[in-house]
């Protein structure tokens, strides 16, 4: 179901761009203190972010959704919830795409949990 899965930040970073994209539905885009720029897309909804913002690793982006592949904002059902996430790094003005299964994995494996 859409909006039920949290989706957050994967580094320490800015907001460049928020909004609608016809293909990718509600998305984020976030360039890292580093350099690398890293792509959230098919979002439910967003956290209380606005392009320019600063947001931290760990930081909730917003929910998990199945918007996009359409020219109408807010077109929802064209396929399963899912996140599309990119990874993107700059190197000699070239776009270098990041398979992203193995920061992930990386990330998993590091993993904080929270005690109540």
């Amino acid at each position: 179901k859409r909006g039920i899965y949290p989706v957050v930040s994967m580094t320490d970073g800015v907001i460049l761009h928020k909004g609608w994209l016809e293909q990718g539905g509600y998305r984020l885009g976030i360039t890292a203190d580093g350099g690398a720029y890293f792509y959230y897309a098919h979002l439910d909804s967003y956290s209380d972010l606005e392009e320019g913002d600063r947001v931290r690793a760990g930081d909730l982006l917003g929910y998990m959704g199945d918007t996009g592949y359409s020219q109408i904002e807010g077109t929802t059902g064209n396929f399963p919830v899912h996140l599309h996430l990119r990874i993107y790094l700059v190197q000699d003005d070239k776009e270098i795409s990041v398979n992203p299964y193995y920061p992930l994995k990386y990330l998993e494996e590091r993993r904080i949990t929270c005690a109540y």
